[in-house]
């Protein structure tokens, strides 16, 4: 079957990387996520390495933009789902200071990595260091995120509950975007 073909994931990883880095509005840890449930936590640990050099990718596009024209980059962020000018202001004004551990707190505190890579562009902040702090921020955000699920998934197999497996992903996700859509419509 072509769903546990580990080739599809690590396209599938990089893929989502990139779009969620540019447009799309659904995290990859979704995708890894599901490969701890497939596959395993060393396989899902390599694919989040798939989906950081898709989303340093995508962050490099976005960068460009917003160095190059802030304002049509702004412009289409707004156009994302749940993306509001609040978080515009949040980034821009975090990417002012400390922008490599703000770009890091940003990855786990529900502010997009587009929007700092927009900002980081726009503020002039040197290329290659920004690609540098990218590929670590998304790691650590990728790898503390399959370490929470799996810690959660693996207590749930403790207690003989392997055929949870999918209900309990689903519902991590869903609790997830349910709690974050609140906050946003709220913000």
């Amino acid at each position: 079957m072509v769903l546990n073909h580990q080739r599809v994931w690590f396209a599938a990883a990089f893929l989502w990387g990139l779009a969620e880095a540019t447009f799309f509005f659904i995290v990859p840890d979704v995708l890894l996520t599901a490969s701890v449930i497939l596959f395993g936590l060393a396989f899902a640990l390599r694919l989040a390495g798939a989906a950081v050099i898709g989303a340093i990718l995508g962050g490099a596009v976005m960068w460009r933009w917003g160095a190059a024209e802030p304002e049509a980059a702004r412009e289409f962020l707004l156009s994302i789902p749940l993306v509001g000018d609040d978080l515009l202001s949040r980034a821009s004004d975090e990417m002012k200071s400390l922008w490599p551990v703000n770009l890091t707190l940003g990855a786990v505190t529900g502010a997009p990595y587009k929007i700092y890579a927009v900002e980081v562009g726009a503020g002039g902040v040197n290329f290659w260091p920004f690609m540098i702090v990218s590929f670590f921020a998304r790691l650590a955000r990728f790898a503390l995120l399959i370490g929470l699920f799996t810690g959660g998934y693996l207590t749930l197999r403790r207690f003989g509950r392997a055929r949870w497996d999918w209900r309990f992903h689903g519902g991590v996700w869903l609790a997830v975007y349910a709690a974050y859509t609140a906050i946003r419509l709220n913000a």
